[in-house]
C-alpha cells in the first residue's frame, strides 16, 4: 500500500483529491488530506473510505513531519513559499514530492540529494507553470523533431471569470489565490524581443497590455509576466530572438488596476500603523492630496489623471475604496487591507462559473518558408467546487503523483515538466479529462513578418 499526502484542501485541491481518491482502490492507496481547516479537507473527501482527513499547519515543521514522515508521495499544494519547508522534510523521510508552483532556488538546491537518494521531486506541474510548459514544450520538440528553426515563442494563460458570470466593471473574481493577484507583477518583467533583452518595471506593468484574439471566441488583453527570459534556457531555446510569458485578462482590467498601482495600494513592504481605527475612505484620502477645497472622489480623480465621473474612476468607486466601511486589518500592509476589501467586491460566488484560458504562438522557419503555430485552450469549470482553476492546477499534478508512484516517471532529482517523459502522458491522459489544446500552422507571408 502507497500513502499519498496531500498538503492543503483549498480551492485548487478539489479536482486533485477527487482523483487521488478515485484511483485510490485500483492502486491501492491510502490518501490523508491534510489542512489547517479541517472541516474543509473532510468535506472534500466526502467520506470516501480510504480518504482520512487532519490538522495540517505548514507553519509547525512537527505538525508536518507528523504526516510527511510515513507519505510515499507528498502533493503540496501549500502557499508557494512552504513547498520547500515540506520537500525538506520528505528528504528525510525519503517521500517524492510534487508541487504545482514555481519552484524556489531552495526547491532547486535539494536537487542532488534527492537525486542520490532516488527521490523525484516534481516541480511546477499546474496550470501556469505546468499546462503551459508541457504545451509549450510538446510543440517546440515537434518544431524541432521536423527540422524548424524557432524564431519566436510567446504564451499566455489567464484564470478568468466565464462570461456570463462576469457581471462586474472588473471582468475579474478570485478563483485562486487572492495574495498573489494583489501582488502580481510587484517583480516587474523581463523577456526577449527580436534578440532584446527588455524590462518593465512595476509601475509600467499594466500600462500597455497587448490584444490577444483567441480563435473562435472572443479578445482578451494580456501583460507580461515575471522573468520569461530565464525560459530560454528552461525550455532549451538558448538563441531564440523572441520569448514571452504573459497573463491574460478581460479587457479594461489592467488600465484600472495600474490605477490601484499608481496610488500605491498595492504597496506588500510597509504597514499602516492603527489601520483598524480607519474607515476605507479615511484610509485612501492619506494618499490624496491635502486640499479641503476638492471632494476625496474629485481628487482621486485629478491625482490619476482620468475623468470625473468616466468609465475609469467609476470602476475604482465601485471598489469601495472611499466607502465608510471600517478597516479590520490591524496594522495591515496596503496590499493586505485591499485584499480584504476585493475579497467582497470581486468574491467568486454560487453559481459563478470559471475558466482557463491558454494561449501560444511560435514562429519558425522550415526549407526557406516562415510558419506559425498556434495552440489554445478554453476550458469551463464543472460547478462552484470542481472549478477550470482546480482542475488544471489539481490534475495535472493527480496525474504527475500517479505516474511516480507508478514507476512510470523514473527521473531523480527536482524535475519539471518540459520532459517528454512527463508531459506526454500528462497531456494525453488531460485529452481524455476534457482539457486539450486546439493546434494548428499557418504559413506567413514575408510581408507579414517584416
Amino acid at each position: 500500500m502507497k500513502n499519498v499526502l496531500i498538503c492543503g484542501a483549498g480551492m485548487s485541491a478539489t479536482d486533485l483529491i477527487a482523483y487521488m481518491l478515485k484511483h485510490a482502490e485500483e492502486y491501492n492507496w491510502e490518501v490523508t488530506v491534510g489542512d489547517i481547516l479541517v472541516e474543509t479537507a473532510k468535506r472534500k473527501i466526502g467520506g470516501h473510505p480510504r480518504g482520512k482527513a487532519v490538522y495540517f499547519d505548514c507553519y509547525d515543521p512537527a505538525i508536518m513531519a507528523r504526516y510527511i514522515k510515513d507519505a510515499d508521495i507528498v502533493i503540496s499544494l501549500l502557499p508557494p513559499g512552504m513547498h520547500a519547508a515540506a520537500a525538506k522534510i520528505a528528504l528525510q523521510y525519503n517521500a517524492h514530492v510534487v508541487t504545482a508552483s514555481y519552484a524556489s532556488q531552495e526547491m532547486i538546491d535539494m536537487h542532488e540529494e534527492a537525486k542520490e537518494k532516488g527521490l523525484t521531486f516534481l516541480n511546477e506541474l499546474g496550470a501556469d507553470p505546468g499546462i503551459d510548459h508541457m504545451n509549450g514544450m510538446r510543440s517546440i520538440d515537434k518544431i524541432r523533431k521536423k527540422g524548424g528553426e524557432l524564431l519566436a515563442f510567446t504564451s499566455y494563460c489567464g484564470s478568468l471569470v466565464a462570461p456570463e458570470s462576469n457581471d462586474n466593471p472588473w471582468g475579474y473574481k478570485f478563483t485562486w489565490s487572492p495574495m498573489n493577484v494583489i501582488t502580481a507583477g510587484s517583480a516587474g518583467a523581463c523577456y526577449y524581443k527580436k534578440s532584446n533583452f527588455r524590462c518593465i518595471p512595476y509601475h509600467r506593468l499594466f500600462t500597455n497590455p497587448k490584444a490577444i484574439a483567441i480563435p473562435g471566441f472572443r479578445e482578451f488583453e494580456a501583460y507580461e509576466n515575471r522573468d520569461s527570459a530565464a525560459y530560454r534556457k528552461k525550455y532549451n531555446l538558448n538563441d531564440i530572438p523572441t520569448l514571452i510569458r504573459a497573463t491574460l485578462r478581460y479587457p479594461g482590467f489592467c488600465e484600472g488596476w495600474n490605477m490601484l498601482i499608481q496610488l500605491g495600494l498595492t504597496a506588500d513592504n510597509y504597514h499602516i500603523e492603527g489601520s483598524e481605527n480607519m474607515t476605507y475612505r479615511q484610509w485612501v484620502e492619506s494618499y490624496l492630496p491635502d486640499d479641503d477645497d476638492e471632494s476625496p472622489e474629485n481628487k482621486l480623480a485629478d491625482l490619476l489623471h482620468i475623468e470625473r465621473g468616466g468609465e475609469l474612476h467609476e470602476q475604482l468607486l465601485w471598489t469601495e475604496l472611499l466607502s465608510d466601511r471600517p478597516i479590520r486589518r490591524v496594522n495591515g500592509t496596503p496590499a493586505e487591507i485591499l485584499l480584504d476589501l476585493l475579497l467582497d467586491k470581486l468574491k467568486f460566488k454560487n453559481g459563478d462559473t470559471d475558466m482557463l484560458v491558454f494561449y501560444e504562438s511560435l514562429e519558425y522557419k522550415l526549407e526557406g518558408e516562415l510558419f506559425e503555430h498556434i495552440s489554445y485552450l478554453v476550458t469551463r469549470g464543472l460547478d462552484h467546487w470542481h472549478t477550470a482553476i482546480s482542475r488544471t492546477v489539481g490534475l495535472p499534478a493527480a496525474i504527475g503523483a500517479k505516474l511516480i508512484l507508478n514507476g512510470e516517471i523514473k527521473i531523480p532529482g527536482v524535475l519539471f515538466p518540459w520532459t517528454k517523459e512527463v508531459y506526454d502522458p500528462i497531456l494525453d491522459e488531460l485529452a481524455e479529462l476534457g482539457i486539450a489544446y486546439t493546434s494548428y500552422d499557418n504559413k506567413i507571408e514575408h510581408s507579414q513578418h517584416e
